[in-house]
């Protein structure tokens, strides 16, 4: 990379740290082995039929799993579960085939997907499309199960490079 693609990509990397965004855990089980990863670039595409996209590195040791596999599962991770989201970053030392080790796990009963007890809500489905863009892979999964967790309503944010948590709201006023 030129000097000034390589300025621009660290000017890119440092305004993106100024976007709070949720943070997922992504996991696939199937014939090509059981793995997860944290993810914040995930974001809805549509509600009919409801699709997520997810942005993942195409250096990633997930990706030949989850082409092979085809099915996961988003789990979107609350604040009390950090300590999940840096295993799956692997910013932890514990080796990616002890992560499922760490925290309760349970596989949904019709998808057999990983999906981690108390998060804020489970989201399974397929990959329908794919495509590569630069250093990254942009996957479409249509979602087919969603378990949303009433009892928990305080998410994980990445913020500035650290985790932040977000606060229900109380006011419910709407705007418009």
């Amino acid at each position: 990379m030129d000097q000034p693609s390589s300025a621009m990509a660290l000017q890119y990397r440092e305004a993106m740290s100024k976007v709070a965004a949720a943070v997922f855990v992504v996991t696939t089980e199937g014939s090509a082995g059981r793995y997860g990863i944290t993810l914040t670039a995930v974001t809805s595409v549509t509600d009919t039929p409801p699709t997520l996209l997810l942005c993942i590195n195409r250096n990633a040791r997930i990706q030949p799993i989850l082409r092979a596999n085809r099915q996961l599962c988003v789990n979107v991770l609350a604040t009390t579960q950090q300590d999940v989201a840096e295993h799956f970053a692997g910013m932890t030392s514990i080796p990616a085939t002890e992560r499922f080790l760490q925290n309760e796990w349970q596989n949904h009963q019709h998808t057999t997907q990983p999906q981690l007890v108390g998060a804020l809500a489970h989201l399974h489905g397929h990959i329908i499309d794919s495509h590569d863009m630069g250093s990254h892979s942009v996957f479409y999964v249509a979602i087919e199960h969603i378990n949303v967790n009433s009892q928990e309503n305080q998410g994980l944010l990445y913020f500035q490079r650290q985790f932040a948590q977000t606060t229900a709201l109380t006011d419910q006023t709407s705007y418009g």
